[in-house]
């Protein structure tokens, strides 16, 4: 009878085990996840679109609890995206419906002390829909205190086969405002800075704008009003581009112009996988 029992026992072990190290470290299979989330509580993800001279590593603090590992910039978190430094999962954290203070600090060596608080603020959170909250700096002067912020709902209800869903974010602060492409036909006008479009839809078969099914597909950014043909301010070719059923935030960041910390970059989060 024992040796019946551990036959059926030891195999549950090794399933709880596998699935809370799974959840412990924030990484799934499963198609849409959040860590933790409750009746009274929203979902959040954080995508640290800045650049700052120095490319710190932080800590992410929500309600003054450390959230994060430490983490760079072009990092959304949870989760992550395409041409970022994050993972490919669509993940969220659970946070408090109502205000939520989020903050960006750097530790002291060793420690969860904060040595520095590169930026605070405090977003509201109504429901238990899914937000990104889009953090990004400016060129007004070299004080971290003019780093700015933008919380987006985040539509992400079922795409249909062959199609993605998309929004933009620009967050480029040296420019008046960017016109978005993909694979050299605009699809979004005049976007400022630290604003968001409404979403769209892209095909993601051979009747794609512009698409050709031999090639990569290519998002671009470029000053706006200027010439399709001319160069862009930045571009993301991939073969992640476009994927059925998917929802996606495409973002540019940095400084039009620059190199090094602040050189500009398209990016994607993801939203939902399919």
């Amino acid at each position: 009878m024992k040796k019946n029992t551990l036959k059926y026992l030891l195999p549950a072990i090794m399933v709880l085990m596998l699935y809370s190290c799974g959840k412990q470290s924030g990484v799934t299979n499963q198609a849409y996840s959040v860590y933790g989330v409750g009746a009274n509580q929203g979902q959040l993800k954080i995508n640290l679109g800045f650049a700052y001279t120095k490319n710190y590593s932080m800590l992410i603090k929500i309600n003054d609890q450390v959230v994060s590992n430490l983490l760079t910039t072009r990092t959304p978190f949870p989760g992550g995206g395409f041409n970022t430094n994050g993972s490919s999962f669509a993940l969220y954290i659970g946070v408090n419906k109502g205000d939520n203070k989020v903050s960006l600090v750097i530790p002291n060596f060793g420690t969860n002390t904060d040595s520095v608080v590169l930026y605070t603020t405090t977003v509201t959170i109504p429901d238990n829909n899914a937000y990104t909250l889009h953090i990004a700096d400016t060129m007004v002067n070299s004080s971290l205190n003019n780093t700015k912020s933008l919380l987006v709902k985040n539509e992400i209800a079922d795409v249909d086969v062959n199609f993605c869903r998309f929004r933009f974010v620009n967050m480029i602060p040296n420019l008046t405002g960017v016109d978005l492409y993909l694979n050299g036909v605009k699809m979004k006008s005049n976007i400022p800075f630290m604003a968001a479009t409404d979403t769209f839809t892209v095909r993601t078969d051979m009747f794609a704008p512009g698409f050709n099914p031999s090639a990569t597909t290519a998002w671009a950014v470029r000053p706006v009003g200027a010439s399709s043909t001319s160069a862009a301010t930045a571009t993301y070719t991939s073969t992640n581009g476009l994927q059925s059923q998917r929802v996606m935030t495409i973002f540019s960041m940095g400084y039009a112009g620059f190199t090094g910390t602040k050189l500009p970059f398209v990016a994607l989060t993801l939203d939902k996988n399919q």
